[in-house]
């Protein structure tokens, strides 16, 4: 049988122990909203404010996937990918360079976003981050995965956290941004 995974996005709680894991593509494509509420909700409420100097920061999202219908054998070599062309001047959406631990059993990678100015350096497993879209299918990002043998080959067993986050300057332009695509892939035996 082919894999089937959905994006999941953890939220709330405490460390290692988020409050609400939400499936992000109930009704269509996976959706997350880069705002200033630590909730899975899709909405105008909390948004991103340009700040007059400095940089103010969305909450981060911590989304992984799950798999819902096993492989015949395995998953691995999971990568993440944009399409490298960003939301324009004076936002950037960073992704940290590590993915810290999520798998069917444990959530030691979560952290959550406890305020709206914690840069995503700030997060305790992320040290350095990259702009994200400067992954592309020519150049993606690698996920790891902390299931037994670093593969997924069962039903609730997952990738580890990609931790991403938006960060606003007073370049900015006010509004709505348009819809942004990240793309997710992995090798199926």
């Amino acid at each position: 049988m082919v894999a089937v995974f959905e994006v999941t996005l953890d939220t709330g709680g405490t460390v290692d122990n988020p409050g609400l894991s939400t499936n992000t593509d109930p009704l269509g494509p996976p959706n997350v909203r880069y705002k200033r509420a630590d909730d899975p909700v899709i909405d105008t409420n909390d948004p991103n404010i340009i700040p007059s100097a400095g940089t103010t920061n969305s909450r981060w999202k911590s989304l992984y996937l799950l798999c819902t219908t096993a492989p015949d054998t395995q998953v691995n070599n999971v990568k993440i990918y944009t399409d490298g062309t960003g939301f324009g001047t004076g936002i950037t959406v960073n992704v940290g360079d590590e993915t810290p631990i999520k798998n069917s059993g444990s959530d030691a990678g979560y952290d959550p976003s406890d305020t709206n100015d914690d840069p995503l350096t700030n997060h305790v497993d992320i040290t350095s981050v990259t702009d994200f879209f400067t992954f592309t299918s020519g150049s993606p990002k690698t996920v790891s995965i902390s299931e037994a043998g670093n593969i997924i080959n069962a039903i609730s067993e997952t990738t580890d956290y990609v931790v991403s986050q938006m960060d606003v300057i007073n370049t900015a332009t006010p509004g709505d941004l348009v819809n942004e695509t990240i793309t997710w892939e992995w090798d199926e035996i």
